[in-house]
């Protein structure tokens, strides 16, 4: 199939020019896709030609497309309920009872309209026929891609983009969004619908929480669901909630331990039996990853006759299930020509193209299918795609595939007008890669049609269960998503607090280094300690290493110690790490963040990497890291709603910011007395952003204090200054009222009450005391932290079936 990469309007010269901004506006909107070696998610790759179909073509395609939807649609609710097809000849028996996304735990639950979303993978024949590679309807994947993908080509070619009549995206997820709450309307007026994923599948974790962000629905994980009465109800930071619609992202086979597999943390124990019961709907039902088998391709002509009394207008890629002796005598004699295929892939046990096995391999595979010929089928390989990626010379042939996106209801099929494209980036593969490994397209829908509308049908009763649904307001916080975002607060101020007294150490090294004795190389030596006791690491001059990770002694190369606590990226306190822990928490709480939020988030993990800066760089790094953390707290008090998300998220900023500024205070004002203190003192206020106050303060007629006492008011009890502590402790009282129980709020009484009756004047004239009084308040400031962890992010037990405990 020929797909090549010209875009009317723009010269190859033109488009080239635009890998460069594309990779960029990838980078800048966190679309990310599979790990490097170290763990680290990678951009994806995206090609800035757009995949191009005409109207007519798509019209047929969208046609057959629809009508393939809802014909898996009856079949699932024909093998999940009488096996009419199976009865009558028309799908053997063992492609079903052989498959393992076949769960006879679900016979008998209504299926009929559940199947909502269904992906196809198209490619086609030697005849230019589209045909589908493969059914996803287990839990269908790459819409949200879809989607991120579109919005990044709309920028990089906008004019070309705006003069180009174009099928849109988004009525696909409003159509989605409309689907889901007219399946929970039956049971509630306004109803409930979240979406289950899994925290360990990280790689499917943009595509969830992008597409979360267009539906508007909350993203959980199983901690955060219960079966109560029969009922499965959403677990908040306030009162819990009924669900009356789950939309399934986790494996199905891990979505109940009781009655599918034992020992999943991923799924709710007695899901399936509430979902028998009616009281909620499972999107897409558990056991709908049977009709992924691609054995099915081969009796989908007959079954659509059978059911549809039609023609099947999109049909599988030629399939031949090796169960049968025709098809198995077809296989053995073409065998240079065809995959062989498992009913189901599983790790160890996949498509396999036996044109590339060796003469042993390929008999050492076919005793397999003949040992066992019911659990494989054989299927034609389509011709590869003649496609140009942008940067490439000409066309070459290259494996790919387009996943469309079909969702079905009471009102007919909907299909995304567009869909994602992927292709492998080297020329002459057979093999399609797996989106992180793949070259992913935008695929233009021309629009032949400008006073194209939506169709009327149903749309009344849309718009009702829309409005019902908003009046019902916010839905409460998930715990894991306050924990989430309450360490996205933590880190984000942990990373710009850091940066700050590393910038204030760089200076103080950078002036007084080379001359020791001097009371600038004492002052420089106790930031030191402060930069050490702050980030948890060795002390300078190699004493004892704080919890979180043992180094390697600072010896005497303070700078080069500084520039580690930057760009270190595995040790624990460096601004690196706490900028990737931010990254890490921001992600799993996409929904909730503003789309801009990530262009900071990318822009900070480009300036934390080693490589873009010298040690004479340091100074302007720094500079960046504090104006990206800025940008961060900015958009998050100007984004989030005053509820339970704004108050979690603040919570961790005001109990990061508060412990910070006690253990910088403990590691330098209680030795103001010696020598260098005034450098100290000045070095420590600028650290914490409050040396200009200071400053005022003494010449407005502080000088009836002591520096040191005027210094430990504006720090610590000041609570107009919004760098005290006390000012943090005032904050978190408000945040704390959304908390689930009393106990933080408890806890937060003690430290409060001491920082009340606490005098700064007398502070300053007793070292000893004004030592003991804040390591005792970093000692309640540690309690008050771990009040919240424990009272408003509990973590379930394990889960097990009673067979597993037998």
């Amino acid at each position: 199939m020929n797909a090549a990469a010209s875009v009317p309007g723009l010269t190859p010269g033109e488009l080239r020019q635009r890998v460069s901004a594309v990779a960029g506006m990838i980078e800048g909107d966190g679309i990310v896709a599979g790990s490097d070696a170290d763990g680290r998610l990678r951009p994806l790759r995206v090609d800035p030609g757009p995949l191009i179909l005409g109207a007519v073509e798509w019209a047929g395609l969208e046609r057959a497309l629809a009508q393939r939807a809802t014909l898996l649609d009856l079949v699932l609710a024909d093998l999940y309920g009488p096996r009419a097809l199976v009865t009558r000849g028309l799908v053997p028996p063992q492609i079903v009872v052989g498959h393992p996304g076949f769960f006879a735990a679900a016979a008998g639950i209504p299926t009929r309209g559940a199947l909502l979303t269904t992906a196809a993978d198209l490619g086609k024949d030697a005849d230019g026929q589209w045909r589908v590679l493969a059914d996803r309807t287990q839990r269908p994947l790459g819409a949200g891609y879809a989607m991120a993908i579109r919005r990044v080509i709309a920028r990089a070619l906008a004019p070309v983009h705006r003069a180009t009549p174009l099928r849109r995206l988004r009525g696909y997820f409003d159509a989605l969004r409309s689907g889901l709450l007219e399946l929970g309307a039956t049971a509630s007026e306004a109803p409930r619908v979240v979406m289950l994923r899994s925290p360990e599948e990280e790689e499917a974790a943009f595509d969830e929480m992008f597409a979360a962000t267009l539906l508007g629905f909350p993203v959980v994980v199983a901690d955060d669901l219960a079966l109560r009465g029969g009922r499965l109800w959403l677990t908040t930071t306030g009162r819990d909630e009924p669900v009356d619609v789950l939309v399934r992202r986790v494996d199905a086979r891990r979505a109940d331990p009781l009655d599918l597999a034992p020992g999943s943390d991923a799924g709710i124990p007695g899901l399936v039996e509430a979902t028998r019961r009616g009281n909620v709907r499972v999107v897409n039902p558990v056991g709908a990853g049977v009709l992924e088998n691609p054995a099915l391709g081969a009796f989908l002509p007959a079954i659509s006759r059978a059911l549809l009394d039609e023609d099947l207008l999109l049909p599988s890629a030629r399939t031949w299930w090796c169960g049968e002796d025709a098809g198995r005598r077809h296989a053995a004699d073409h065998l240079d020509d065809i995959v062989l295929a498992p009913l189901a892939s599983l790790p160890g046990r996949g498509r396999v193209f036996t044109a590339e096995l060796t003469r042993d391999e390929r008999a050492a595979l076919w005793a397999r299918v003949e040992s066992e010929p019911w659990a494989w089928c054989a299927q034609e390989v389509l011709p590869p795609w003649d496609v140009e990626l942008v940067g490439t010379p000409g066309t070459a042939a290259r494996a790919g595939l387009l996943r469309t996106f079909t969702l079905t209801g009471v009102n007919g099929a909907t299909v995304m007008p567009g869909g994602l494209a992927r292709f492998a980036a080297q020329d002459d593969a057979r093999r399609v890669p797996s989106l992180a490994d793949a070259v992913a397209k935008d695929v233009w829908v021309l629009d032949g049609d400008a006073d194209r509308a939506e169709a009327p049908a149903g749309k009344r009763d849309r718009d009702r269960i829309e409005v019902a649904a908003a009046t019902v307001g916010p839905v409460p916080l998930p715990p894991r998503a306050a924990e989430d975002l309450y360490w996205f607060g933590r880190y984000v101020e942990r990373a710009e607090s850091t940066a700050r007294l590393l910038l204030v150490a760089d200076d103080l090294v950078e002036d007084h280094l080379t001359r020791p004795g001097t009371i600038g190389h004492t002052a420089m030596v106790a930031m030191l300690g402060a930069v050490d006791a702050v980030t948890s690491v060795q002390r300078y001059r190699g004493r004892t290493h704080g919890p979180d990770t043992a180094v390697a002694p600072v010896g005497d190369d303070p700078v080069r110690h500084l520039r580690d606590l930057v760009f270190e990226p595995g040790r624990h306190g460096s601004v690196r790490f706490s900028a990737a822990r931010a990254n890490q928490a921001a992600s799993r709480v996409r929904e909730l963040l503003s789309l801009d939020a990530w262009l900071v988030l990318s822009r900070l993990q480009r300036t934390l990497v080693p490589g873009n800066a010298t040690d004479e760089d340091l100074p302007g790094v720094l500079a960046a890291v504090i104006e990206a953390c800025l940008a961060l707290s900015g958009m998050s008090a100007e984004g989030l709603v005053r509820d339970a998300s704004w108050a979690f998220h603040d919570a961790g900023r005001r109990v990061e910011r508060a412990q910070e500024t006690v253990r910088v205070l403990r590691r330098t004002l209680p030795a103001a007395s010696t020598r260098g203190a005034s450098l100290v003192r000045e070095a420590t206020l600028r650290a914490r952003e409050s040396l200009l106050s200071y400053r005022r303060r003494r010449a407005e007629g502080g000088r009836s204090r002591t520096p040191l006492a005027t210094a430990l008011e504006l720090l610590l009890l000041d609570e107009t200054n919004p760098r005290s502590v006390a000012y943090q402790l005032d904050r978190l009282h408000d945040d704390l009222r959304h908390a689930p129980s009393p106990e933080p709020l408890a806890a937060l009484r003690v430290p409060t009450l001491g920082l009340a009756g606490a005098d700064a004047t007398a502070l300053a004239l007793a070292p000893d005391a004004l030592a003991s009084f804040l390591e005792e308040l970093e000692a309640q400031l540690r309690t008050v932290s771990g009040s919240v962890e424990a009272a408003c992010f509990p973590h379930r037990a394990p889960q097990h079936s009673f067979e597993e405990r037998r």
